[in-house]
């Protein structure tokens, strides 16, 4: 149980989140750019930490527990190999979105497609966007902070046993998480996050997300020291490490999979860095990130906002994470989680648990409080933002588009707040469907898939049409429906894989068999963005040179970022050498990606 200090730091957070929702509600409530894109004025170092933390979630840490736990350091090359596909958002596609200066990126497709196709298109993403995957996104991070409340508050004790088994006889079994003092956990800060997010819009999201990843970053990294200092330092924790796992520790360190173990296949690690990056539903920086870069003041602040967004994200989080996962596996050992603590049953059980329940154990009053406030910023700032963003889709396009296009900006900015509240109640829905939270992560990427190649052609290709993102999408989605379910013991990546190759041949067919997309739409496009790839016209060949001088940058950049974060992993781990090496490739890599991207800007 927390002790005054701990409910006082987590009190003082919450009236913060409230009041910036409050203080910030008459600026949102001016139009619906203001609401959802905060007037396009922001500084690239603003909305680049806002990206950090909304994927910054409070499932984050539990996730990484539960992979360090079944396959060392190396499985988080399932995340880590996404930095590929996010320096192409930064080198390919930030500032053209920027350019387009659109509400949602959803609107994005009548203007490059035109005509009935782009119309069905807009209005089938809206929905698959706002209600499927939003939903499922927000359900895993509900489901996290209900694991991750379970050990510290107890309802029936602050309540009386009377009152809260009242509350357990009228409340509805469907709606219950892990249990029902969970659930109430859970809902009083989603009742809070409805709040100042309705109340804010995306400045009120942008301004907490600020103080929330500043915190959430804090209480990692606190968590992380105190960790370790209780096993003796790193050099202790490395020690313990090799006592309790003498003949798999080299392995469980190693930032590369051990092939021979066969615990992480090289195919499946393929499929991470050939397959997974371009499989997202983001690929090109589309979402909750493309809303982000939307804020942007001009093109130029939305590339250096996306870059930051990278450092932050890769460079800087991992490494906190991952030593309070090895702690976890010396304190609750694979083979007899219950050698140390009773509490190591519940590890065992759950090894994503492995996080919460340590934080108990070892954090004194006071850091406990900071720790927890961490995660409830870190839950708060992804919930904000996808009911933000869920709720973009269906008021500009549905609402505006479709039902009312002469509506006033006071009505849509009150539809909005609607919106949110709506968004909010199918997301807590969802969440109690969800079992595990790192399967609902895999289910995800298979089935939005489909969304991937096509949305990144659509920058690069003339003749990507409106049908190659529709046919890509239904095709992921039967595909998903059928080999989830008929082979549930395959792993998720094999599945993947399948998923995303079919549905890139039935888009690439559909593609070549329909129309492609009528001139002057192009042309207007064209104009509006200025692309760079394969596309016709008299200045054909000098976007396709262009291309290729960004594929060179998104090669220097990719690496640069994958030196600068196993350069800070090999120091912390007591290998310099290793960090050192890493770290001039990361300076000299770096320096000359900083050269040719932005000194001609």
């Amino acid at each position: 149980m927390f002790s005054i200090l701990d409910w006082s730091i987590l009190s003082i957070y919450l009236l913060f989140a409230f009041g910036a929702g409050v203080l910030l509600s008459p600026k949102a409530g001016k139009s619906l750019v203001s609401y959802f894109v905060a007037d396009r004025k922001l500084p690239w170092w603003w909305l680049g930490t806002s990206m950090v933390a909304t994927t910054f979630a409070a499932d984050t840490p539990l996730v990484i527990t539960g992979f360090v736990a079944a396959d060392g350091i190396s499985a988080n090359w399932f995340w880590w190999s996404w930095a590929i596909g996010y320096m192409a958002m930064t080198v390919f596609f930030a500032g053209k979105w920027r350019r387009m200066e659109v509400l949602t990126d959803v609107e994005f497709v009548e203007l490059r497609y035109g005509g009935k196709p782009a119309m069905i298109l807009r209005m089938v993403k809206a929905f698959y966007l706002s209600i499927l995957v939003n939903s499922i996104v927000l359900g895993w991070v509900f489901k996290a902070m209900s694991k991750i409340t379970g050990p510290f508050l107890d309802w029936n004790e602050l309540l009386g046993p009377e009152n809260f088994s009242t509350i357990q006889s009228l409340w509805p079994s469907f709606l219950v998480f892990d249990s029902l003092n969970n659930t109430i956990t859970v809902l009083i800060l989603f009742l809070v996050v409805v709040i100042y997010s309705s109340m804010g819009g995306i400045q009120g999201v942008i301004l907490t997300d600020l103080v929330q990843f500043a915190l959430g970053m804090g209480g990692a990294i606190l968590f992380a020291v105190y960790a370790v200092s209780s096993q003796g330092g790193i050099s202790g924790l490395l020690l313990k490490m090799e006592e309790v796992y003498p003949d798999k520790h080299e392995s469980i360190l190693s930032f590369w999979p051990d092939f021979q173990d066969a615990s992480l296949p090289f195919t499946v690690f393929l499929i991470f860095i050939g397959v997974q990056w371009w499989a997202q539903y983001y690929s090109d920086g589309s979402g909750y990130l493309a809303q982000r870069i939307h804020t942007a003041k001009n093109p130029e602040e939305a590339e250096k906002g996306s870059l930051w967004f990278n450092i932050a994200n890769f460079i800087i989080r991992t490494w906190p994470w991952v030593l309070t996962a090895l702690v976890t596996l010396v304190v609750f050992p694979l083979h007899d989680p219950t050698r140390y603590f009773a509490e190591g049953q519940i590890v065992g059980n759950d090894r994503e648990m492995g996080y919460p329940v340590l934080m108990k154990l070892i954090l004194p009053t006071g850091v406990l409080g900071i720790v927890f406030a961490s995660l409830m910023a870190a839950f708060m700032s992804t919930a904000d933002t996808h009911i933000n963003w869920g709720a973009s889709y269906l008021v500009n396009d549905f609402y505006l588009r479709f039902i009312h296009p002469s509506a006033s900006d006071k009505t849509l900015v009150r539809v909005s707040r609607i919106a949110v509240v709506l968004m909010s109640i199918i997301a807590i829905l969802v969440a109690t469907q969800i079992q595990s939270i790192a399967s609902a992560w895999k289910f995800l990427l298979a089935f939005a898939s489909g969304m991937g190649l096509p949305q990144i052609l659509r920058w690069v290709w003339w003749r990507a049409n409106a049908w190659t993102e529709l046919s890509g999408m239904i095709t992921a989605l039967i595909l998903s429906m059928i080999l989830y379910p008929v082979y549930p013991e395959v792993r998720s990546e094999y599945l993947l894989f399948w998923v995303a190759m079919g549905s890139v041949v039935v888009s690439i067919v559909v593609t070549l068999l329909t129309p492609p997309v009528p001139k002057e739409t192009l042309d207007a496009f064209i104009e509006r963005v200025n692309p760079f790839g394969f596309w016709q016209g008299k200045e054909s060949e000098v976007r396709l040179n262009e291309f290729k001088s960004r594929i060179y940058l998104w090669i220097l950049g990719t690496s640069a970022l994958f030196f600068g974060m196993f350069s800070l992993g090999y120091f912390l781990l007591l290998q310099p050498w290793q960090g050192l090496i890493s770290l001039i490739g990361f300076v000299s890599l770096g320096s000359l990606y900083w050269k040719k991207g932005f000194s001609k800007n």
